[in-house]
């Protein structure tokens, strides 16, 4: 699990969570380390440290919940996500909640029903704060660079657009559409606005979907968002018991070892 919960990590990262969780169990003055003391320096490495002592406003931490319960939500409804793996309203490093999956197995290449998939969970959480406070809030800013980043590279890069199978700018461009992109690449004007609505349409059809399948779900929403609230962090196995939904076969393997 501590492998699979680190893709293209390299030994050395693994041993580096193996020797943290060690730490983790030292502290507690235990000999052995448990699961969990894994689980918690792995998310310190990947993640950043827990900031529990972080005081939040009852207001903040609701925004934070339906943010990353609009995540989780969209996991168990779009059939190419990798699972659930822990979602939580603990802040760690600049982020005040985190969604974590975990793929199946090794994936060194992604088709494009994941990155459409991806896509619409990277607005999970701007499409729930938009449905339950009819208002967004900074804290999607990283979701939308990453969706925009995703977008540019599927047009420019990935031949997964109306454009066709075409490269269209240098690898290491900044993450900008429209006008700033014909800035820095060698094509027309016209190509560039092409680029441009492309990615609209791709950002915008993610969004609606997102926004489509909240609304229709929105009692799981509210439900997981109030599970948050109480007990703060949810795996699937928590969140699967709170809907009723049953357990992998791959997940029922996992927990009997």
């Amino acid at each position: 699990v501590v492998a699979r919960a680190t893709p293209g990590s390299t030994g050395a990262d693994i041993a580096n969570i193996v020797n943290e969780a060690a730490l983790f169990a030292g502290r507690e003055g235990r000999k052995r380390v448990k699961m969990a003391d894994f689980e918690e320096a792995r998310d310190k490495i990947l993640m950043g440290v827990a900031r529990r002592s972080m005081v939040m406003s009852e207001e903040d931490r609701r925004m934070t919940a339906y943010h990353e319960a609009g995540h989780a939500l969209l996991h168990y409804e779009q059939e190419k996500s990798d699972p659930i793996h822990k979602v939580t309203i603990i802040p760690r490093g600049r982020a005040l909640g985190v969604t974590f999956s975990l793929p199946e197995k090794d994936q060194y290449s992604k088709g494009i029903g994941w990155i459409k998939a991806h896509l619409v969970i990277l607005y999970g959480g701007y499409a729930a704060e938009e449905l339950i406070f009819n208002e967004t809030t900074s804290g999607a800013q990283n979701d939308i660079r990453q969706a925009t980043d995703l977008a540019r590279k599927m047009v420019c890069d990935w031949g997964m657009s109306k454009l066709g199978p075409v490269a269209l700018g240098g690898a290491d461009e900044p993450i900008f559409i429209g006008k700033e992109i014909a800035q820095h690449a060698d094509y027309s004007d016209d190509t560039a606005r092409i680029i441009d609505m492309e990615i609209r349409d791709i950002l915008n059809t993610a969004l609606e979907s997102a926004r489509n399948i909240l609304k229709k779900e929105q009692k799981k929403l509210e439900s997981l968002t109030e599970a948050l609230i109480e007990r703060e962090t949810l795996n699937d196995a928590d969140i699967r018991q709170l809907w009723g939904l049953e357990m992998p076969e791959t997940k029922k393997q996992e927990t009997a070892l």
